[in-house]
């Protein structure tokens, strides 16, 4: 199988000398499907910040798609750090859309400035992602006009456009109301039956159970337990996995 992601020994260390990420390693392979749960704090949006350049790490070593961002703490010139980049997409909890552009505009700007497509090849395709979506009657309404859900999904579209060879999702339902988790869920599966590499964090347990090719566990910055997702969740070995589950299930 064909590595798209490798993790090795990262560790995140902020101004206050608090280190967030201590040691983490792990590696996604093509189609993968790799949920990341655990507690808040634990540094499950970190670690995939870091993978997407919205941090930078301070010791360990991250390979995209054969590419080295960084090798022992050390980053890759600018090129190859924006090479990179293109090779994964961002997916927020808050959806990150620009206020004051339409639904279209959301989904056409990114390929024209990032992959310097004409604006009627980036309108082709956003709108075709925008069907898919089923977002096609809301290509000229602004976000605010938009459900959360609607607004996940455009910029699920909006990712998709750069033609990524990983999706990155940090918590996509965690800005939604209950009844609009599940459309986002089902987009992701959809996704997953595609075979689109993602690695989702997430805290939908049965989600994660259903959808993952694997699951990791994270607490305190360190992976405490990784594995099948069905004897992760159903069958957990640690005392704080334990914890952590007992937990969700009361809330």
């Amino acid at each position: 199988m064909e590595e798209i992601i490798k993790v090795e020994n990262i560790r995140k260390t902020f101004n206050d000398n608090v280190e967030i990420l201590k040691g983490i390693s792990f590696s996604v392979e093509k189609g993968e499907v790799l949920s990341i749960i655990g507690p808040s704090g634990s540094g499950k949006s970190t670690m995939l910040r870091c993978i997407s350049q919205l941090e930078t790490v301070s010791d360990g070593t991250i390979s995209i798609c054969g590419k080295t961002l960084v090798k022992n703490g050390i980053y890759a010139d600018k090129k190859e750090r924006h090479d990179i980049i293109l090779k994964s997409g961002l997916v927020f909890q808050n959806f990150n859309l620009f206020p004051h552009y339409s639904v279209l505009k959301n989904v056409v700007d990114p390929q024209v400035q990032v992959l310097k497509k004409s604006k009627e090849d980036a309108e082709e395709t956003a709108i075709e992602l925008l069907k898919r979506m089923g977002l096609g009657e809301k290509i000229k309404n602004y976000p605010c006009e938009l459900s959360g859900g609607q607004q996940q999904r455009v910029s699920i579209a909006r990712a998709l456009a750069l033609k990524p060879e990983v999706l990155l999702f940090d918590e996509p339902t965690s800005a939604l109301d209950p009844e609009l988790t599940g459309e986002i869920l089902a987009v992701i599966k959809e996704l997953a039956a595609e075979k689109m590499t993602m690695v989702v964090v997430t805290h939908e347990m049965a989600f994660a159970r259903d959808i993952s090719s694997k699951i990791i566990f994270m607490d305190g910055g360190v992976i405490v337990e990784q594995g099948d997702p069905v004897e992760i969740i159903n069958h957990p070995k640690t005392e704080r996995m334990q914890a952590f589950l007992s937990r969700f299930a009361s809330n």
